[in-house]
Parts: C-alpha cells; sequence; structure tokens
C-alpha cells in the first residue's frame, strides 16, 4: 500500500519523500553516535560555588558531557545506584533528584559545619565501540601502555565492549548558620567515601588558589592505583593535563589556574566475568580553584 501510494505522488514529491527519508536516517545514525559519546565521556558534579552554610538548601547538578563544563547528555534517574553526603563525619543519603533540561538536580541541606564531600555512583552499562573511535578513547583516558598492547594482540576481529561504571565527586565548604559561630575541626573529607574507584583529597580541597598542588589517593574498593593516570581540565580549556599515581597510588594535580576543575581517570581492565572483553570504573572530582593569593 506504501509503495503504491508512493508511486502516485508526483515525482519531484517522490524526491522530496526519499530526501526525507534519508535524513531521517543520518539523524538516527546520529543519535545513535551521541549516546556512544554520552557513555565514553565524563559525568561530574557540579554546583555554581562550593561553599554553603548550614540550614540553607544547596543546589548540585549531575551531568554529563563531552567538554566540562558543559550539559550535554541527560542522566535518568533511575541510573543512581548510590548518592551520599558526609558531613562532620556523618554520612546520609542525598535526597531524591528533580529532572532539569540536562541534569539531574540535587537540592541538599547541610546540618553541620566543615568540608563535606559528596559521591554518586551510577548503575552499570555496557558500551560497544566502533573500530574507527578506539584509538581516541585510549588516548582520552590516557590508557597505559599495557592495556594497549592486550588490545592489540587481540587482533583485527576483536570487538570492543566495555562493562563500565560511572562515579562522581564534591566537595563543599560548609559554614555555621551563625556568622560568629565557632568551626567544627572537620578532616573527616581525608578519608574515602567508599565509591568503588574514588578520588580522596590529601589537603583541604575546598582551600585551593590558582598554581596550588592538590595531592590525591587513588583507590579502587580502598586499595591505592599505582600508576593511575588523573587528568585535570580546567573550564574553558579543551584538553586535560595528566598526572600519574605514584608507587603508594598518590597523584600531585597542579591546578595552574583559578576556576573550576574537573579530575577524571578511568580504570580499565580485562573484564573478569567474560560477559564483556573489557569492564572499567571511571570517577571525576570536581574542586573550585581561587585566584591566587
Amino acid at each position: 500500500m506504501d509503495r503504491m501510494r508512493d508511486q502516485s505522488l508526483p515525482p519531484t514529491r517522490n524526491r522530496n519523500r526519499t530526501r526525507r527519508a534519508a535524513i531521517a536516517l543520518v539523524l538516527v545514525a546520529l543519535m545513535l553516535g551521541t549516546a556512544v559519546a554520552a557513555d565514553a565521556h565524563d559525568t561530574w558534579l557540579i554546583s555554581a560555588t562550593n561553599f554553603g552554610r548550614v540550614g540553607t538548601p544547596f543546589r548540585l547538578g549531575l551531568t554529563s558531557g563531552e567538554t566540562f563544563p558543559n550539559d550535554d547528555f541527560a542522566i535518568v534517574e533511575n541510573r543512581v545506584a548510590r548518592a551520599v553526603v558526609r558531613e562532620a563525619g556523618v554520612t546520609r543519603l542525598l535526597p531524591r533528584p528533580t529532572a532539569a533540561a540536562l541534569r539531574l538536580e540535587y537540592m541538599w541541606t547541610p546540618r553541620a559545619a566543615g568540608v563535606a564531600s559528596i559521591g554518586i555512583e551510577l548503575q552499570p552499562r555496557t558500551l560497544t565501540l566502533e573500530p574507527r573511535l578506539i584509538d581516541q578513547y585510549l588516548g582520552e583516558i590516557d590508557a597505559s601502555d599495557a592495556v594497549r598492547a592486550a588490545w592489540k594482540s587481540f587482533g583485527d576481529k576483536k570487538k570492543w565492549t566495555e562493562s563500565y561504571t560511572k562515579h562522581a565527586m564534591t566537595f563543599v565548604r560548609i559554614a555555621p548558620a551563625k556568622a560568629n559561630a565557632a568551626w567544627i575541626a572537620d578532616k573527616s573529607w581525608t578519608r574515602p567515601l567508599g565509591l568503588a574507584l574514588e578520588l580522596v583529597p590529601e589537603r583541604d580541597p575546598t582551600d585551593l588558589h590558582a598554581g596550588d598542588t592538590l595531592v590525591v589517593r587513588v583507590l579502587r574498593r580502598g586499595v591505592g592505583v599505582p600508576g593511575f593516570s588523573v587528568g585535570a581540565i580546567r573550564e574553558g580549556r579543551t584538553k586535560a593535563i595528566f598526572f600519574h599515581a605514584d608507587s603508594a597510588g598518590r597523584a600531585r594535580v597542579i591546578v595552574d589556574a583559578d576556576g573550576r576543575w574537573l579530575l577524571n581517570g578511568t580504570s580499565l581492565r580485562r573484564s573478569t566475568t567474560g560477559a564483556t572483553v573489557w569492564e572499567s570504573d571511571f570517577v571525576t572530582a570536581t574542586v573550585h580553584v581561587a585566584p591566587r593569593r
């Protein structure tokens, strides 16, 4: 029936319909490509400021993007496996988020002064990567020589399949409810939050200035990861600078300018289940850097 109707149309309308169908196919292909890009790129927690006050609601956004800090890909709530905040050593769940245009927004009301650590883990997903994108992907995550050699040993017939989990962190300095109240001596931010892969700061991550060095411990399931590659990119820049962890899993990250920064890294390894070729954990942490003193 459709074919008969098409044939009854004037030739110019037939060509227009064919052209529209071709455009639709291209758009579908682009959408599928975007989905792959969304999977392969970073997910982060971000706020307009890293200063809050006890009793005053604080807004956080969870989003994914190709260029930090742009919101490019929406995250649906059912992908969130865990969302926690730790204040003065006490960890509790973040309130349920609301969906904005290209992000999930969390409104959290701080209860204690100090430096709060916030962490979110997403449900695992599976990624199939086209051969033409593999070298680009390995470059973006600063993959190790061992990973590259392992992939090369598979030859050209192996399909890239990867089960991955994303983890996002940020830190907020919380002032007392009253301006003249005493601050709590809170050092809980120096301890792991309990994510499967995380970056644990060894100096106050809410008191950074341009030119400072932030040492972070890279922990996978609580154990340091020697040689791990930590990327650092300031908002407005397009390429990350990579800093490699030492034998104890500590990376010395230099933040050379003020603004918001994204720290990221990927633990990519051969799958232990056999369901995919690879399995991985992605981690990000956002920090705000003030102008040089």
